[in-house]
């Protein structure tokens, strides 16, 4: 016996009453998905049960009998499994929208959707970045074969109060990963993330991400440059150039690279000529470099603060012509991001 998950409730109270009236047998159509208590015919004894079965079954409906005893354990065992299966979906959720940067803010309205079993549904968070805030409304969807839901995309939306300068993306999970929404914020405002990809033959590979504002998909999305190990963007010999006060430690070291490769503008101590001050700097892979900023988010020149010995070399390193397998046609040794802020601000990974 097959039960509609909306009418489960209803259908064990009508069997319950059933039995609690002496009736003992059950009969209803094989294969059929119980939706209505009118699907089913309860009797007292074994005999008329099997005679109603018989007399409607046609070349079309096979009637069958089954002991409302078995029919109850059935219902209950299917109710309990789909009770854990549900609470295993959800906790699989929640902890999916904790790993992507969401928080658990969602948590009850997420299971309350899960519970009134929508085949689909959306939840909107707004997350405020500085002097910005995004707007994130993600997806869920009900498999068509089992209960289980799926979190499958989410649209992030970068606005700072300009309404010409706000900025839309839709992001797509794949099994699990994805951009995260901190990754989305930094992609939107034109910056760079290291992210392992998947290409359509199941391979692993690294790659950095960059949206190109002034090209789009068929579904209005900007497109989505990649960098791959091929491009041949070396972001810790590029940071060796600089007097990094933080790459003398391995663990500060490490969690540079690591929220540098997340997309964040992050602030660092430089060191040269005996003094100490601090910047910030962001990836650019496109350009085989990084940016540099001082306390005030403007622009220094990178040979400024380079290390002396390693300035010219990286001078002349940044003029050569790009590789064939470069996706993107390197314009200027200074080239920036589209987007950029005079703004005071230290950001983590």
């Amino acid at each position: 016996m097959v039960l509609s998950p909306e009418k489960s409730e209803e259908v064990v109270a009508f069997l319950r009453n059933e039995v609690a009236s002496g009736k003992r047998w059950v009969v209803f159509e094989e294969g059929t998905v119980i939706s209505n208590t009118n699907n089913l015919r309860c009797f007292k004894k074994e005999f008329d049960a099997g005679q109603y079965a018989h007399d409607n079954t046609s070349t079309y409906d096979l009637m069958v009998k089954d002991s409302l005893k078995n029919a109850l354990k059935s219902i209950y065992q299917t109710l309990i499994n789909r009770k854990f299966m549900n609470t295993q979906n959800l906790e699989f959720l929640q902890s999916n929208l904790k790993y992507f940067g969401f928080g658990d803010k969602l948590n009850e309205a997420l299971e309350k959707n899960i519970r009134d079993e929508k085949n689909e549904f959306q939840l909107k968070i707004e997350i405020p970045h500085f002097n910005n805030k995004m707007d994130y409304t993600l997806y869920f969807k009900k498999s068509d074969s089992t209960d289980m839901y799926f979190f499958n995309r989410y649209d992030a939306s970068l606005q700072n109060g300009k309404p010409e300068m706000d900025k839309n993306q839709c992001f797509y999970i794949n099994k699990g990963s994805g951009v995260t929404a901190k990754e989305a914020f930094n992609l939107l405002e034109g910056r760079s993330v290291h992210k392992e990809l998947v290409n359509k033959d199941g391979e692993k590979y690294n790659a950095w991400l960059k949206l190109d504002f002034e090209n789009f998909d068929e579904r209005g999305n900007s497109k989505l440059m990649q960098f791959t190990d091929q491009y041949g963007y070396d972001l810790e010999k590029n940071l060796a150039a600089y007097p990094i006060k933080e790459l003398s430690d391995d663990e500060q070291k490490k969690q540079l690279i690591n929220s540098l490769q997340k997309g964040n503008v992050q602030q660092v101590t430089l060191e040269k000529d005996g003094n100490q001050a601090k910047h910030y700097i962001e990836a650019v892979p496109q350009y085989k470099n990084i940016n540099v900023y001082d306390q005030k988010m403007q622009v220094v020149r990178r040979q400024s603060v380079q290390k002396t010995d390693t300035s010219n070399a990286q001078s002349a390193s940044n003029n050569l012509k790009p590789g064939k397998d470069q996706k993107q046609k390197v314009d200027s040794e200074d080239a920036k991001p589209s987007q950029k802020k005079s703004r005071q601000r230290k950001l983590t990974a």
